[in-house]
């Protein structure tokens, strides 16, 4: 067994946010040398609308965990995280492989978010097209959102990754709203920030003259927010712009309505499919 390897993995689970629950049958999974091998972890998150009342129901995740065997040495890899979501109101689970690679190292709760038809935001390094030597790697901000309408060959929900040539502008975006209380910069700040990481959040709203309790997301997607009332109906574009009507479409109620916020808060040239 090679130590550095195993502690190296297990790193690896808490950072994604597995903490060391799996670290044991990690290192007897790897001790038997196996070829190939996989690890189950359940793990349970409260939406958003029963964060006060966690009583009333809660989303159950189930996540195993891909491990291969290097073909010249005793290193292992851990390849892939399969998540399957069954929220507390659904009668099937919504299901995705998430490539470690591939996908950019999504966290256990990213898995969540996404599962749940929320978009987030992540930092990636990409080939630096204006490197000469085509050798250096620069960072860039990538929203991610799951097309919870279809699935592939594989019965997965395709990941759309939108750069920043696709044109969302969040802060610029959030501003247009008639939100109440971003006057002061730290609160602005803090919402603007969680709405990156994918969550789900409830502020006020100024709405015919009133204030209204709402939840709103990021929709990098139709470059907008998503907002939502207290019993997670979609706002109208014309309910919350009333004199320039329907400047923001409906939030649509295809796939999973994106209403979940975990207890564990944490944290596009056009959209790539």
């Amino acid at each position: 067994m090679d130590q550095n390897n195993l502690e190296y993995l297990k790193k690896s689970l808490d950072y994604l946010g597995f903490g060391t629950r799996l670290n044991q049958v990690l290192e007897d999974s790897i001790y038997k040398k196996l070829q190939s091998f996989s690890i189950g972890l359940h793990q349970r998150y409260i939406p958003a609308e029963f964060r006060s009342s966690p009583e009333k129901g809660v989303d159950q995740m189930h996540f195993e965990l891909r491990f291969n065997k290097s073909r010249t040495s005793d290193v292992y890899y851990l390849n892939a995280i399969e998540a399957s979501l069954s929220r507390y109101n659904a009668s099937a689970p919504v299901q995705k492989r998430f490539d470690l690679e591939k996908d950019n190292r999504m966290t256990a709760l990213q898995c969540y978010k996404l599962l749940c038809g929320l978009s987030l935001q992540k930092d990636i390094f990409v080939l630096d097209l204006e490197d000469p030597e085509g050798k250096r790697n620069k960072r860039v901000s990538v929203w991610y959102k799951l097309n919870l309408d279809v699935t592939d060959h594989q019965g997965n929900h395709p990941l759309k990754w939108f750069f920043p040539e696709y044109g969302y502008d969040l802060e610029a975006t959030f501003k247009k709203y008639p939100i109440i209380g971003m006057d002061d910069p730290e609160k602005n700040e803090a919402a603007i920030k969680a709405l990156r990481y994918g969550n789900l959040i409830s502020l006020e709203m100024e709405l015919e003259g009133k204030k209204v309790p709402v939840y709103l997301c990021a929709n990098p997607e139709l470059r907008r927010l998503d907002i939502f009332d207290q019993e997670m109906r979609p706002l109208t574009g014309q309910q919350i712009f009333p004199v320039e009507q329907s400047q923001v479409p409906t939030p649509s109620r295809g796939g999973n309505v994106p209403n979940p916020l975990s207890v564990q808060e944490q944290q596009g040239s056009g959209a790539k499919r």
